[in-house]
């Protein structure tokens, strides 16, 4: 029977195109890697991978092993799932999740996953999505919820939701004559996601103009303190309403009618996938049928 963790290993370094980087994401040697590849190869009587010294790539009997590799790792993957009793589902997962998903329909997922499968435990971390990626191709997280998709050959990806961005200030704040273009905003202060995340790169890109002023975007890695400063009337925030919810019903924070559209977030299910990965993927299934049936 064909030994999975070769395999996995062959996958990796024909995607990644180095035995070191193989070894990092496989959490193992590169002695250990080599040894694995050398094992297919004596086993096959084929080079499957040719070994420069900068860069690895498969011969063509190796780009046919690749096809074959994938494809039995698919299969045992989805045997695997069929055959498991999800009830028996057990294990710690640690879970990374963005700060919006835990403002919207989190909680009551974490509530039904407990339910429905009481021998899963998981300890959840939130951070930025940037972080988050580099969490999970670091094997410091299990899963990831995110905004994604993530375009590594190694991490499978499912669909969560999308969540639109809003303007929001408080009711005192001095605005000009709504609704609003882009030109009113760039004189405003805004306040917005971390740098580096895709809705401060999309806020930026958006009011970055030779005809505007410099634009001012203040920046948090926390949510709560963007809420805070709006409600303060430092600036506009720039998130998703569901983080101000509260703000809203109560009237410390109101919308503000603007000419100006924002891209949508989307956020992704991500983990590194592999036969050991079935916690992972079991949980993601249920996040993406969850996320999607989210009010």
């Amino acid at each position: 029977m064909q030994d999975f963790k070769n395999l996995e290993t062959f996958v990796a370094v024909a995607t990644l195109g180095s035995f070191r980087a193989a070894a990092e994401r496989l959490h193992t040697t590169q002695p250990a890697v080599s040894q694995r590849i050398a094992q297919l190869e004596h086993q096959y009587g084929t080079r499957l991978l040719e070994r420069t010294s900068r860069v690895v790539t498969t011969t063509e009997k190796g780009r046919e092993f690749l096809a074959f590799a994938e494809r039995i790792l698919r299969l045992g993957t989805e045997m695997r799932d069929a055959l498991v009793d999800g009830s028996a589902l057990r294990g710690t997962l640690r879970l990374g999740v963005a700060e919006t998903i835990v403002h919207t329909w989190l909680p009551g997922f974490i509530g039904a996953v407990a339910r429905q499968h009481p021998g899963i435990a998981v300890e959840i971390e939130v951070d930025t999505s940037p972080q988050l990626r580099e969490r999970l191709l670091a094997q410091e997280i299990d899963l990831a919820f995110l905004l994604g998709p993530l375009a590594d050959p190694l991490v499978q990806n499912l669909p969560l939701n999308r969540v639109a961005l809003a303007f929001l200030a408080s009711p005192d704040f001095p605005l000009p004559p709504a609704p609003l273009g882009i030109a009113a905003l760039a004189g405003l202060p805004l306040i917005t996601f971390a740098r580096h995340t895709q809705p401060h790169a999309a806020l930026r890109t958006l009011m970055t103009r030779s005809d505007l002023p410099p634009p001012r975007i203040h920046a948090s890695a926390a949510l709560a303190p963007v809420v805070r400063l709006a409600v303060e009337g430092v600036g506009i925030a720039v998130i998703p309403p569901a983080v101000a919810a509260r703000e809203l019903d109560n009237g410390a924070l109101v919308s503000v009618a603007t000419e100006v559209a924002l891209p949508d977030l989307v956020f992704t299910a991500s983990w590194l996938g592999g036969h050991e990965a079935g916690l992972a993927r079991a949980v993601a299934t249920m996040a993406s049928a969850a996320a999607a049936n989210a009010p």
